[in-house]
């Protein structure tokens, strides 16, 4: 008589991201190619800047911008998701990269309205400096999420940027560094950066596999349909565009 034994299952245990990291090397050529995406990707987030600041003179609010930018941009990344044959619905990542993904999504969202919130109450200039003090951001979480290299030269130029930002924000004011004079709409900008400094990490965490229009979709979506939301729980009076050309490319 075959005796049989229930033979015990195993599940692999999965590398964590730091052995992936060490794992992975980044050429010159792909450094550069990237170094160039991050100019571009500047760009065009200065020309929506300005895009946000014309229709938020215009009577848009910056849950109203949020709503327009995140359907606009949800059809265009499903269409895109279409032509590449990415399913951004099929869930094979597992929860550890997904909830990334959520945050990426959710946080990107929060940082962004904050700074529409700015940019509709701050000059220009002084919005876009302290929003874009979200690199100084991302390498501190970097370092404490990710144990990446933050030497002491880099904290001390961080600590000078800072400094300068402040005094970009209250000139020639020495109580910058204790925080006094800077206004509630400063503090939205600053808050934006560190928001959007959190989803870029979390981008990082996600890792490689995770293709970007997954990224894309998902903060298109949550853009959206929460954005929609709150303006609804707020009473906001709906804003459409005039029947200008130059109003729906502004939306668009």
């Amino acid at each position: 008589m075959a005796i049989f034994e229930r033979s015990r299952l195993t599940v692999p245990e999965l590398p964590s991201y730091n052995s992936i990291r060490q794992s992975v090397t980044i050429t010159g050529n792909e450094q550069r190619k990237g170094l160039g995406l991050a100019a571009l990707s500047a760009i065009a987030f200065a020309a929506m800047a300005l895009l946000v600041r014309i229709l938020a003179d215009s009577g848009f609010t910056p849950l109203q911008i949020m709503t327009w930018r995140g359907g606009v941009q949800a059809v265009c990344s499903l269409g895109a998701c279409a032509a590449l044959k990415v399913n951004p619905f099929k869930v094979h990542m597992g929860w550890e990269k997904f909830k990334w993904v959520a945050v990426r999504a959710v946080f990107g969202v929060i940082g962004h309205l904050l700074y529409y919130t700015a940019l509709a109450k701050l000059s220009m200039g002084v919005a876009t400096v302290l929003f874009f003090t979200n690199p100084i951001f991302t390498a501190i979480l970097a370092h404490w999420m990710l144990d990446e290299t933050f030497t002491k030269d880099q904290r001390w130029l961080m600590f000078i940027a800072l400094f300068g930002i402040g005094l970009v924000v209250v000139p020639l004011s020495p109580l910058t560094l204790l925080g006094i004079g800077i206004s509630k709409w400063s503090i939205c900008a600053l808050l934006g950066a560190v928001s959007v400094a959190l989803a870029y990490v979390s981008i990082r965490i996600a890792g490689p596999r995770v293709h970007p229009l997954v990224h894309v979709v998902y903060f298109s979506l949550v853009a959206g349909v929460g954005s929609a939301l709150l303006a609804w729980i707020q009473g906001e009076s709906w804003h459409m565009p005039n029947n200008t050309a130059a109003e729906w490319t502004a939306v668009l």
